[in-house]
């Protein structure tokens, strides 16, 4: 039998060095791999353990400096609801019974020729009258000129501003309610939020108080003793304020 040559040995003592060290190699990466994995999943676990602690704490009123809410408070909400629709609608009757500013420009025109503006206009303008009493006599006369046209010629609609009106009507059921502007409009944000919930869930939320999905990535907290307020007046609280939002057209 042929015995191998040193040559030969040498060649397979390197090829099996060199696969003990691939695999040796291998073997490294695959466990700094496992370790690399196993921390990762670990923080994972401590991130969703923290995401899951804070989820689980006390479910306290979101409502701050605006609270306590309480059925009478929600009553009030009503009550400042119906005085804002009110006050608006009596803005929107009285605009729509307006005549246009040209049929009004029109009107006033042809009444000062008249004779009646004369008349009025011829008041107090006595000869021999100081400057100071004719100025007096004039501006009197002015807003009874005035006082006649509106009367005969109906509100120029060109000096009403809806906005104004609505912010005037706003500031009037924030009043009637007895709440700051910004809490009125945060109870009406509060309210509809809360009515938007199921019924099993806005079950769960007077038994215990609840978090749920809010709008975009928000989440609605609501007390159980808020959930109470508001519950049984859902059916009165979202067309009253829905009824007051910007039209979308």
């Amino acid at each position: 039998m042929r015995k191998p040559s040193m040559v030969g040995l040498l060649l397979v003592s390197l090829l099996v060095l060199q696969a003990d060290r691939v695999e040796s190699q291998g073997l490294g990466d695959r466990i700094k791999k496992k370790a690399a994995d196993a921390a990762k999943g670990k923080d994972s676990k401590k991130d969703q353990a923290k995401n899951d602690k804070k989820d689980a704490g006390p479910i306290t009123s979101q409502m701050g400096d605006c609270g306590p809410l309480t059925p009478e408070k929600v009553s009030d909400l009503l009550r400042g609801l119906k005085t804002e629709q009110t006050q608006r609608n009596d803005f929107d009757s009285m605009f729509r019974g307006l005549r246009s500013h040209e049929a009004i420009i029109a009107c006033r025109n042809n009444e000062v020729m008249g004779g009646a503006i004369q008349k009025i206009m011829n008041q107090g303008m006595k000869e021999g009258a100081s400057n100071a009493e004719l100025q007096k006599a004039m501006a009197k006369n002015m807003a009874e000129v005035e006082e006649y046209l509106v009367k005969k010629c109906g509100q120029d609609p060109s000096k009403f501003s809806q906005r104004d009106a609505y912010n005037a009507a706003h500031k009037a059921g924030a009043k009637a309610a007895g709440l700051s502007e910004t809490c009125y409009d945060k109870m009406k944000e509060y309210a509809l939020g809360f009515c938007g919930l199921t019924a099993a869930q806005q079950q769960i939320a007077t038994e215990q108080g609840i978090r749920a999905p809010g709008w975009g990535a928000g989440v609605w907290v609501f007390t159980a003793d808020e959930a109470k307020a508001f519950a049984p007046h859902c059916v009165e609280l979202v067309p009253a304020i829905q009824a007051l939002e910007p039209k979308r057209g």
